[in-house]
């Protein structure tokens, strides 16, 4: 059996002298995929940022690789790749020119033909030297995914990854959540609305005790 890389012992949230949910317990191995389902306002999002280390549960502890993320948080934040409903994109900036900005940011060595590979895969090569102003919603969704795979990390969490793309959009995500479980990462989605997942998932339920 295969030791837990994230483990999830316990975590409570509480908003307003309310839980916002209690005591959710969960651990990852190596290609597992966990969804977090609920209801708008069940807290999907906001254990998500607990996961990413951007908000701290009233209670419980997160380990990964067996160390509390609290403790080695540069580490473990330099594992993880958190990609949230604002995607995160410089709207004066193009496609090209946000690519290569976001390698800027993060130490990794610019190369055009990597970005060029990555651009083409998620099909919005037509706007490489377009402003991102003038993208659509999809089209903006894809370039912010586009960093999933210019910048790879062992841990994804990702809040509302399908939102704004179409059929085509949603079946790329699959294929490169599908490709990161054959790799050995591991994918955290918060979604009201599964994704036709090929692969198996684990799963939390908010707003009821269910996690399988």
């Amino acid at each position: 059996m295969q030791q837990p890389i994230l483990t999830i012992n316990e975590i409570s949230f509480e908003r307003n002298n309310t839980f916002l949910f209690e005591n959710i317990s969960c651990s990852l191995v190596k290609g597992d995929v966990l969804q977090i389902a609920g209801t708008n306002g069940s807290g999907k999002s906001t254990l998500l940022r607990i996961l990413a280390g951007l908000l701290e549960p009233e209670s419980g502890s997160i380990s990964w690789k067996n160390k509390c993320i609290y403790e080695d948080a540069e580490t473990y934040k330099r594992d993880l790749h958190f990609l949230g409903h604002q995607n995160g994109i410089k709207m004066h900036l193009t496609v090209h020119e946000n690519l290569k900005h976001y390698c800027a940011l993060t130490g990794i060595t610019y190369k055009p033909s990597t970005i060029n590979s990555i651009i083409n895969k998620l099909k919005i090569d037509s706007v490489f030297n377009t402003q991102t102003s003038y993208l659509s919603a999809g089209q903006l969704r894809r370039l912010s995914l586009a960093k999933l795979l210019l910048n790879p990390q062992r841990l994804w969490l990702l809040d509302e990854p399908a939102t704004a793309l179409d059929s085509e959009g949603q079946q790329l995500l699959i294929d490169l959540i599908s490709q990161h479980q054959s790799a050995g990462g591991i994918t955290i989605l918060a979604t009201h609305q599964p994704l036709p997942l090929t692969v198996t998932m684990k799963k939390i339920q908010l707003g009821s005790a269910y996690v399988s």
